[in-house]
């Protein structure tokens, strides 16, 4: 890819009030940010526009964050995946590819998982 293409994110949280905060928290933060409530509603989205980054809630409506993160990382290969969770998943089921983020999660650690797909996607 070259230098000027832009990272795509994705942000999956079934509380809108969580998406609004991550939307102000990264405004500034270069490439397309978009959101979705449901894993069903974010496999669409990535259907329609393959993400390079993706920020899933654990608890999702119809389907867990992992399960997401999989069937998503199984169409993109070298998606990079974050877990936003309060609990860290028991660690036989955690994909050693899976970057877990705990809630509350510190703005810079945020930023900086996400600015590690920026460079990714600038490859």
């Amino acid at each position: 890819m070259s230098a000027d293409i832009k990272p795509s994110y994705l942000f999956v949280d079934e509380d809108p009030l969580q998406l609004s905060a991550l939307r102000r928290l990264l405004r500034d933060l270069p490439g397309t940010k978009r959101s979705a409530t449901s894993g069903e509603e974010a496999l669409l989205m990535a259907e329609a526009e393959p993400p390079s980054v993706v920020v899933a809630a654990y608890i999702l409506p119809g389907m867990d964050g992992l399960s997401l993160l999989a069937a998503l990382r199984a169409k993109t290969p070298g998606l990079l995946c974050g877990l936003h969770t309060t609990q860290l998943p028991a660690r036989d089921i955690l994909p050693p590819d899976v970057t877990v983020l705990l809630k509350p999660c510190p703005p810079e650690r945020l930023r900086a998982f996400l600015m590690s797909g920026s460079a990714t996607a600038a490859k």
